[in-house]
């Protein structure tokens, strides 16, 4: 689904991303772990056009994309869903005006079937009965959910989330990533997701990519991550499995 070959991003004299090469099998969850700066939200925002490499080619379902203008971009980006660290949210729209934003922005579609794809998002991620409050009026947790749901009411093929668990409790955080395991199941998508949480990727992730230094420095299952000797790995794995 998704298939980077040696992709360099720099900014000025900092190369961020060095040589990259990975390849994403449809419908599997991938973690990219590694520390700051080493290039794991960049690499996400390669993927949906928001930056572009300098060298390197990213392919998403069969199409080398990395030269695409705007114009051509834009059916690419109407398969990735894109959830960030924060729930940017309309803080003067309703849960159901907030999900329902994208639908309308894009395609043409009756206020029934709008109606049907908003609670179908809703239900999806567990929230009910706060399609007429504000953003406001719901915990940082449902506000999460509902970021989440304005992304998977477009229906896309591969859902990319960066840091979605940042700022939560040990519970929400638990049931957030549960989430994104039962939607990527249910909806069969391709989901990437940017952490810094090993423990999380190693139940819910069917590979993990470690990234140090713009470059993968390990890439398996999670088993075979525990069998890793690279120090940064070990480093990672200690604070869980000590």
């Amino acid at each position: 689904m998704i298939e980077f070959k040696g992709i360099v991003k720099r900014f000025g004299t900092r190369t961020v991303l060095n040589g990259l090469s990975a390849k994403i099998r449809e419908g599997e969850i991938v973690f990219i772990l590694g520390t700051s700066g080493t290039g794991k939200s960049v690499l996400l925002k390669n993927i949906v056009g928001l930056m572009t490499p300098d060298e390197g080619e990213i392919w998403i379902d069969n199409e080398e994309v990395s030269k695409f203008s705007e114009d051509q971009y834009l059916p690419i980006r109407k398969k990735c869903g894109m959830v960030f660290q924060h729930p940017a949210l309309f803080d003067s729209l309703s849960i159901y005006e907030n999900v329902a934003f994208g639908l309308r922005r894009h395609y043409q579609l009756s206020e029934e079937e709008i109606r049907n794809k908003v609670s179908k998002a809703l239900r999806l991620v567990q929230l009910h009965g706060v399609e007429n409050k504000r953003p406001a009026q719901i915990s940082y947790g449902m506000q999460k959910r509902a970021s989440l749901a304005r992304t998977i009411a477009l229906e896309p093929r591969i859902l990319l989330f960066d840091e979605p668990t940042t700022g939560l409790d040990p519970v929400t955080t638990t049931a957030v990533n549960q989430l994104i395991l039962d939607l990527s199941r249910e909806l069969k998508t391709t989901s990437m997701v940017v952490s810094h949480d090993m423990n999380c990727a190693l139940t819910i992730a069917d590979r993990i990519i470690v990234l140090d230094k713009g470059q993968i420095v390990e890439m398996g299952t999670p088993d075979e991550l525990k069998k890793s000797q690279h120090p940064l790995v070990k480093d990672f794995l200690a604070e869980v499995l000590n």
